[in-house]
């Protein structure tokens, strides 16, 4: 990402090198801005919702990063999107960079919070765990949090909003298992489908109107 100047307001196309190749990004700052939501997914199509969740959060004032965590040669193996130490690893080096582009005056000193999507969903849990309070909040939709591992959800401090498709029982069960070894602020929230909802752009308004809620609520202060 250093190689870039950010535009801001203004879309900016970001690469961050790995060992494994460049993982792409687009970074995307509205005029006002309060906070930046890092948006990860990895490898596959992009996230259906994902465009409707960035546009919702960058009309409240928050900028987004949109990143995929695993870089194009990978896509061919299914089993890298699972594994979510190395996809940790690579959410923190994007973090890193963010913050040092911060503190060089590259972009304004904000606050950061992650929306995660399936797979990387434990991946954002396990890296806001690791950065304690560093990450004002967490948004997953869909996957499953408990492979974060124990350690992870019982030190998370950054408060954890789980979204699942309503007609998923196993896994809204399965992340409700989890939340119980959580002990900051925390919900889970079943997501209407087409069946409920008149389409499935109401589903997908209905889920980012969530998320931007979450995380305008638990903004830090200052901010």
């Amino acid at each position: 990402m250093s190689e870039f100047a950010f535009a801001v307001p203004g879309r900016t196309e970001c690469t961050l090198a790995t060992a494994h190749g460049p993982l792409h990004g687009t970074l995307t700052l509205p005029e006002s801005l309060v906070a930046i939501a890092i948006l990860i997914h990895a490898g596959l199509e992009r996230p259906a919702d994902a465009d409707t969740l960035a546009a919702s959060l960058q009309q409240a004032g928050t900028g987004t990063l949109r990143l995929d965590l695993m870089t194009a040669s990978e896509r061919r193996y299914s089993d890298v999107q699972h594994n979510v130490p190395l996809l940790a690893q690579r959410l923190l080096d994007a973090l890193a960079l963010l913050k040092q582009h911060m503190l060089l005056g590259d972009l304004p000193v904000l606050p950061i919070a992650f929306c995660a999507y399936g797979d990387c969903s434990p991946v954002a849990v396990r890296v806001a765990a690791w950065r304690d309070h560093g990450i004002f909040a967490v948004v997953c939709r869909g996957g499953m949090i408990d492979l974060a591992g124990m350690l992870y959800l019982r030190t998370l401090t950054s408060p954890l909003l789980v979204l699942v498709d309503a007609d998923d029982q196993r896994l809204l069960q399965s992340n409700r298992r989890a939340l119980r070894e959580i002990n900051c602020p925390q919900s889970c929230l079943a997501v209407p489908t087409e069946g409920e909802l008149a389409s499935q752009a109401d589903s997908f308004a209905f889920a980012a109107r969530q998320s931007v809620k979450w995380l305008v609520e638990h903004l830090p202060p200052a901010a």
